[in-house]
């Protein structure tokens, strides 16, 4: 018998992980559907990468409300444990199948071999993204704007003036647990949010809220997952020039 999905009540990382498989089943059984149900489908096994992503930035306790943010912490997960290596450019090669289900949800234009390529590729991703919460987070440099800006956004400091930023999380700082916001960047993200010893940082003149684990809810692209304070109105931040790279891109496909 299948498992039902789970509730929407238990926001902790291993439920995202349940969910993840759960989802994977059910996308596999609505694919084997006579006809195939493409649509529903495509929504499972997409979801099924995502609720892996956020099980894996909750971890991290990094925002993961969003679709683009799925981007961010993906491609900051492989810039940490693989960068440079034949598993970064497969997993970012199976990223893009799974974006293919993403896309037939909307459009419905794939059939049903290459969706089922695209659910392969989420499971081997939610695979991986297993494996990381097992072994936790690995040294990591930040190696380049690109790399800052993207952890300036995950990290909801990237309202902050570029000096400032480069106060916080410098190019060049090394990070011995993955840049947790919890972790050794947890005093100087604190500082910076809260506009103290940090002038000029955006928290001093507008107010930065401080965000908590999303509780469910319709994110910015029409998926389940809301802003995590719950209120429903706080900006998307706008990330600094040159970051983050997201997976799905161009630029994401670099060796």
């Amino acid at each position: 018998m299948t498992i039902g999905l789970p509730p929407t009540n238990d926001n902790t990382p291993a439920a995202n992980m349940r969910a993840s498989r759960r989802f994977l089943e059910h996308a596999a059984l609505e694919l084997a559907k006579k006809p195939p149900k493409r649509q529903s489908a495509s929504e499972k096994g997409w979801e099924a990468l995502a609720q892996a992503v956020k099980a894996v930035g909750k971890d991290r306790r990094w925002r993961n409300d969003a679709h683009r943010r799925i981007h961010a912490i993906l491609n900051q997960i492989i810039y940490e444990q693989w960068e440079g290596t034949a598993t970064a450019r497969e997993m970012r090669q199976d990223f893009l199948a799974v974006q293919a289900l993403h896309t037939n949800y909307h459009e419905i234009i794939y059939d049903a071999p290459t969706l089922q390529a695209g659910i392969a590729a989420a499971q081997r991703l939610v695979t991986r993204l297993e494996q990381v919460r097992q072994d936790g987070p690995r040294p990591a440099v930040i190696k380049d704007a690109e790399g800052q800006g993207r952890l300036a956004y995950l990290l909801e400091i990237n309202h902050l003036a570029p000096a400032v930023l480069d106060q916080v999380i410098p190019i060049g700082k090394r990070s011995a647990d993955g840049f947790k916001k919890d972790g050794m960047l947890g005093r100087a993200v604190s500082r910076a949010r809260a506009g103290k010893e940090l002038p000029g940082s955006y928290a001093t003149s507008g107010g930065m809220p401080r965000p908590e684990n999303d509780a469910g809810g319709e994110d910015d692209n029409g998926g389940s997952n809301p802003p995590e304070d719950g209120r429903g109105n706080r900006p998307e931040p706008q990330p600094r020039p040159g970051g983050p790279e997201l997976a799905g891109g161009q630029a994401a496909l670099r060796a």
